[in-house]
């Protein structure tokens, strides 16, 4: 991002507007991209513009086009917002907006880590609902018919992709310069990493009672 934003402000001119989407920590508009843009005597929110808006895609989902997807706006001065908003609000039915860049780089977090803690959560519950011959899939079938204070979320082998497995993390690396703690969202981590070795370990099991024999043993004559 850093290497980015020098490249743009090279060839920077008066009037532009310039746009973060990429998920980052609450900050890094203001305190990294903006002295960057600004180190060649341009002046923020008077020659040159900046605004951060939160990415907000769900590949290969049909029912969610990128234009009824409402796109979060956020920048520290008016021009800035104005210019953003006015961009945005030709590509997407609605925009929302918010008080500042950091508040927009928080809400981009804020889903981040609401998927994050309830994948390991609904992942805890599968093991211990496992051990106690429960089926976590018909719990969540009949939970979600209550239509309100519950949001399905369901069991996997962890987590994939580059963006929930790390992005939180960026909040609490910048929390712990605040001396505080994002217990949360450590937890969810720890819980999630531990995934892959429990779905393998179930996958060791289950082979060595169909085949009568441990995974590795199996993996030549079942895998080959």
């Amino acid at each position: 991002m850093q290497a980015t934003t020098r490249w743009i402000a090279r060839t920077l001119r008066p009037g532009q507007l310039v746009v973060l989407e990429s998920t980052t920590y609450p900050g890094t508009c203001r305190e990294v991209m903006l002295p960057i843009l600004k180190a060649g005597g341009l002046r923020g929110g008077t020659d040159v513009f900046l605004a951060y808006s939160p990415d907000r895609e769900d590949p290969g989902n049909a029912a969610f086009d990128t234009a009824i997807i409402p796109k979060v706006v956020g920048a520290d001065d008016p021009a800035s917002q104005r210019l953003a908003l006015a961009l945005y609000g030709q590509v997407v039915e609605r925009t929302v907006q918010v008080s500042s860049l950091a508040a927009a780089e928080a809400v981009k977090l804020t889903e981040n880590v609401f998927r994050a803690v309830n994948i390991a959560l609904v992942n805890e519950l599968e093991v211990v609902y496992a051990a106690r011959g429960i089926d976590i899939w018909e719990v969540i079938e009949a939970a979600k018919t209550k239509p309100f204070g519950y949001l399905p979320f369901y069991p996997g082998p962890g987590l994939g992709g580059h963006c929930i497995p790390i992005d939180p993390f960026y909040l609490t690396w910048r929390a712990r310069e605040y001396g505080m703690a994002t217990r949360f969202i450590e937890l969810a981590g720890e819980i999630d990493t531990a995934l892959p070795r429990h779905v393998l370990n179930l996958l060791a099991g289950a082979m060595d009672r169909v085949h009568r024999r441990g995974l590795n043993a199996s993996a030549s004559c079942c895998w080959a």
